[in-house]
């Protein structure tokens, strides 16, 4: 099993899952209550979008996959000086980079988020959201699509990725997706990065949410 990443969620026309629509409705109710409980802007979820060209090879990947990109955001965002690959049989889970930034810092809008299910909206704001009330939103955490986006252009060059103006060009961006397996020491988490910064790309260009699946 992996974790799909999905954009336009209400945009699929009439080849959508009716009942996968029907929960995300709901949970952008969930979305708009925890906004205003906050003293935020509601989120209004586009029904249409124009063609978007998705320039990632893999809108989902092994679940076993997302640590190695939290690790390189928590390098990024404390001691990008003393980053270095994974080690053969680390997990790169346990590593204390990322175990700070879950139970210390708490302030990765990546690391923090429910890493298999959940929203973020393209609402800028600093701390992740939480809905504790039963029934409540899928995932229980609300992330910014903005901060999820400024953490990965954050990272990217410690993972080799070349950026201009916080950009990544159509060349760059195909050229990580081709990549075969092992070709790159970063080459797991240049894959999941260019999924992801697409996916954000996406959502803070077109109002859209992101959606963990």
């Amino acid at each position: 099993m992996g974790l799909a990443i999905a954009v336009g969620v209400l945009a699929g026309g009439p080849e959508a899952d009716p009942d996968a629509v029907k929960q995300d409705r709901k949970n952008f109710r969930h979305i708009n209550r925890l906004l205003a409980a906050n003293g935020l802007p509601k989120h209004k979820e586009p029904e249409t979008l124009p063609d978007i060209p998705f320039r990632g090879s893999c809108p989902s990947f092994p679940y076993a996959w997302t640590p190695y990109l939290y690790r390189a955001i928590a390098y990024a965002r404390r001691a990008p000086k003393e980053f270095r690959p994974v080690r053969e049989g680390e997990d790169p889970y346990k590593d204390k980079r990322v175990d700070a930034e879950l139970y210390t810092f708490a302030e990765s809008h990546i690391i923090c988020h429910s890493d298999t299910q959940g929203y973020f909206v393209p609402i800028d704001f600093p701390d992740i959201l939480v809905d504790d009330r039963k029934g409540g939103l899928t995932g229980r955490n609300l992330g910014s699509s903005q901060r999820a986006l400024a953490e990965l252009v954050k990272t990217a060059p410690l993972l080799g990725i070349e950026l201009s103006e916080g950009k990544l060009s159509d060349e760059a961006a195909w050229a990580i997706s081709k990549e075969a397996d092992g070709s790159h020491p970063y080459w797991i988490e240049r894959k999941v990065w260019l999924t992801m910064f697409e996916a954000f790309r996406i959502s803070v260009e077109h109002g859209c949410a992101v959606v963990y699946g």
